[in-house]
């Protein structure tokens, strides 16, 4: 079976999930994506995946159009990032002899009735039958729902839990640090924390600032917790190597996703309308990780996983999880859940592959 998937953004993490994915089932995935995107992807070195990169100075109508005839000879087409460039090529019968699957991110956003949000020209396309709506997490899927029929899971393991034996415990807060993450608990309960910790911690912030008031709180919050807490920030973006070699030297993982991220007026509920990357952080890497009780995961992952609903009682699981050792115990328990996991992610994509 030929699979093309097609990522025109910067969702580098997703399409290696993807192109991974599509190898698991027995296809032979073509990628038409920019540079940013293929410099990334492990998979890349696999002889049965055929790249086509956007050239420098091209526009993406362009090398959509150039490569028109690859993408009429695929089985099935994954959109991404659903981009309005690639309107002209959705609304073309000659192309649409596959079976064309969009991934929708924001459901609350893709589907508003307000024409000048991103993406808002493709979305109706979509939203009018030019491809199914396809949803990044099966969590997210509801009976009846016409678009929440379809779904596969975009996190999808990679690297098997790894322990280190040293004397620092070393935790990562992946992401950029705005709104959409409450960073703002997690230093709270790091003071809170700090004077009860018999280990150094070391904390990663993995991602850019959004603003200057959260690096001034970064920075007022590494003199209250020194010494027993060194905080790591980065002064902008944090390219994907050093990202992803900082995830895998990591012990566990802190993620403070908040329930309700708001977009040009526009609200979505994590967990029910988007999901947050950082589950596929967590899950690629085997991680264990800290974060809010409200949000919903496979019974298959959930054990790696402790959850916290107050400034306390995030300061309570740090001091356990950095004295005892704790994320080790759940990294030694977490295979069977993640072979499971996988299993759970193959099978939905062979269920989106088999339907007309």
């Amino acid at each position: 079976m030929k699979i093309g998937l097609i990522e025109l953004s910067a969702h580098s993490e997703v399409l290696e999930s993807l192109i991974r994915q599509s190898l698991d089932v027995g296809a032979r995935p073509t990628v038409y994506t920019n540079p940013f995107c293929a410099r990334y992807p492990e998979s890349a070195e696999s002889s049965a995946v055929e790249w086509q990169v956007c050239p420098p100075g091209l526009s993406y109508a362009e090398f959509v159009e150039k490569c028109k005839p690859s993408i009429s000879s695929q089985d099935h087409l994954f959109i991404i990032t659903p981009v309005d460039s690639l309107c002209h090529l959705l609304s073309d019968a000659s192309a649409r002899s596959a079976t064309w699957h969009c991934l929708v991110h924001n459901l609350n956003t893709f589907t508003s009735s307000d024409s000048n949000r991103p993406s808002a020209a493709i979305a109706e396309l979509v939203l009018e039958g030019a491809a199914d709506v396809l949803l990044p997490d099966l969590r997210l899927m509801k009976s009846g729902a016409p678009l929440r029929g379809r779904a596969i899971n975009i996190a999808y393991p990679q690297r098997p839990p790894t322990e280190y034996l040293r004397d620092e415990v070393r935790c990562c807060i992946p992401g950029r640090i705005y709104s959409g993450r409450d960073h703002a608990e997690v230093l709270s309960a790091l003071e809170v924390a700090a004077p009860r910790l018999t280990r150094r911690l070391r904390v990663d912030f993995l991602g850019e600032h959004a603003t200057e008031e959260t690096k001034s709180a970064v920075e007022a919050a590494r003199k209250a917790v020194a010494p027993s807490v060194e905080l790591r920030d980065h002064p902008g973006y944090v390219a994907q190597e050093e990202f992803d070699r900082t995830l895998a030297e990591a012990d566990f993982l802190i993620l403070p996703v908040a329930e309700r991220l708001t977009r040009n007026g526009i609200v979505e509920t994590r967990g029910q309308t988007c999901v947050t990357g950082n589950i596929h952080d967590m899950v690629r890497f085997g991680l264990p990780a800290l974060m809010p009780a409200f949000y919903p995961l496979s019974d298959h992952i959930d054990g790696m996983t402790a959850r916290y609903d107050s400034i306390p009682s995030l300061a309570d699981l740090i001091v356990t999880w950095v004295n005892t050792g704790e994320f080790n115990r759940r990294k030694r328990a977490a295979a069977p859940g993640l072979e499971a996991y996988r299993a759970e992610c193959l099978s939905a994509m062979r269920e989106q592959l088999a339907r007309p």
